[in-house]
Order: structure tokens, then C-alpha cells, then sequence
């Protein structure tokens, strides 16, 4: 994505992030921009998991670089 002049992000939970973080190194994108949910979310309630969709959405447009 880089080569491409492309903002990446990758969205993750917390649990994935080291991994996440070791894909990223190996694909050669250290700083591959991670935006980090609470983990588990396909064990919780469907409004929760919307609310940390709406709770994360500006989180995610800044590190895209979108302004808001």
C-alpha cells in the first residue's frame, strides 16, 4: 500500500494486535496503522457490538486521515 501512496489501515481486536503486528513486519509495513476493538465481539449483544462501531468510527477516520 505504501508503494502505492495508499493509507492502510487494519482493524483488529485486541487480542489479534501481536499478530496484526507480526504480519505487518513480515509483509515489510512496520508501521502499518492499527485500529484495536475490545475483544471478543461475536460472543456480545448486537447493539453493543454497534456501539463500539459508532464508539471506534472517528478513531478509524483519523487514522485513515480523513477530517471529521
Amino acid at each position: 500500500m505504501a508503494a502505492q501512496d495508499k493509507t492502510a489501515v487494519a482493524v483488529v481486536t485486541e487480542e489479534f494486535v501481536p499478530l496484526a503486528e507480526i504480519m505487518a513486519r513480515n509483509m515489510e509495513r512496520p508501521g502499518l496503522r492499527l485500529c484495536v476493538l475490545p475483544y471478543p465481539l461475536d460472543t456480545r449483544p448486537e447493539p453493543e457490538v454497534r456501539q463500539i462501531a459508532l464508539d471506534f468510527w472517528e478513531q478509524l477516520l483519523e487514522s485513515l486521515g480523513v477530517p471529521h
